[in-house]
């Protein structure tokens, strides 16, 4: 059965018959009728269209919800990347700061080692310079009592008074 349209129904007309109903009660009800088909027929349009509406609403979404679902991926896999690039650079980074710490290490163990050396020797040349100081402070002690004796002996001997012309007693 097809759909009548709000028009239709109000050029509905009716044969007459001596006991039928009163037409102006059908027509109003028929007009009525009409009316409320024609409003469900308008609210089933905007329906449809907010449907439509809706429906590619939720295709956008659908579709960006995609893309971020894709995003989120590619984010997460490039994180991963990320993490993993850094976590290899840090153990790189460690192995290189591990060798050069052990290299100064050495080197440091070496040096201390020559500085100790050198210490060493430092405190031989020390002693060696003190004996020789002592032993020089004992010949300067040596050759100043040899110089004070040799002076004791050059006083008992020399006197000057004796170069003196002795005056005579006759003159006078």
């Amino acid at each position: 059965m097809a759909r009548l349209t709000p028009l239709e129904i109000q050029r509905c007309s009716f044969s007459r018959t001596l006991h039928g109903y009163k037409p102006e009660e059908v027509s109003a009800l028929l007009a009525r009728i009409a009316e409320q088909v024609e409003d469900d027929a308008r609210e089933r349009g905007e329906l449809k269209a907010q449907l439509a509406r809706l429906k590619a609403e939720l295709d956008d979404y659908r579709e960006k919800a995609d893309a971020v679902r894709s995003a989120l991926v590619a984010a997460e896999r490039t994180a991963e990347a990320t993490v993993a690039r850094a976590e290899a650079e840090a153990a790189r980074i460690v192995a290189d700061a591990q060798t050069l710490a052990e290299r100064v290490l050495d080197e440091a163990a070496r040096r201390a080692e020559t500085i100790e050396l050198v210490i060493g020797q430092l405190r031989q040349q020390r002693r060696a310079a003190r004996a020789d100081l002592r032993r020089l402070a004992s010949l300067l002690e040596g050759a100043a009592r040899d110089d004070e004796l040799a002076e004791e002996r050059d006083g008992e001997r020399t006197n000057l008074a004796m170069l003196r012309p002795r005056q005579r007693e006759g003159k006078g």
